[in-house]
């Protein structure tokens, strides 16, 4: 075990309003401060751009899940997977104990 503490996360469902419609989302907050926003897209959605998959897309990010921090923003499959991204990142930036 590295010392660090796990970050307490919490989800709330929310709609996105991205590329002229609305979207299935989440707002990602850790410790009451929201770190990241996941917006539900389609494989169709994504066939102009680099993105050629499916799954929950970075809309926004903060702190060190920031887009300055993330060049090119991540697509997960699941939210289980992007929500683990996000631990990864917090955990990253937490303060050794």
């Amino acid at each position: 075990m590295s010392g660090k503490p796990t970050p307490d996360i919490s989800l709330q469902p929310i709609s996105v309003l991205s590329d002229g419609g609305s979207h299935e989302g989440c707002l990602v907050l850790s410790g009451g401060d929201l770190v990241a926003v996941f917006a539900k897209v389609s494989a169709e959605e994504n066939a102009g751009s680099n993105i050629q998959t499916e799954g929950w897309f970075l809309e926004a990010g903060f702190g060190p899940c920031s887009i300055l921090m993330t060049p090119i923003p991540p697509v997960f499959p699941t939210l289980d997977e992007a929500i683990v991204w996000v631990r990864e990142k917090l955990e990253a930036e937490a303060p050794s104990t």
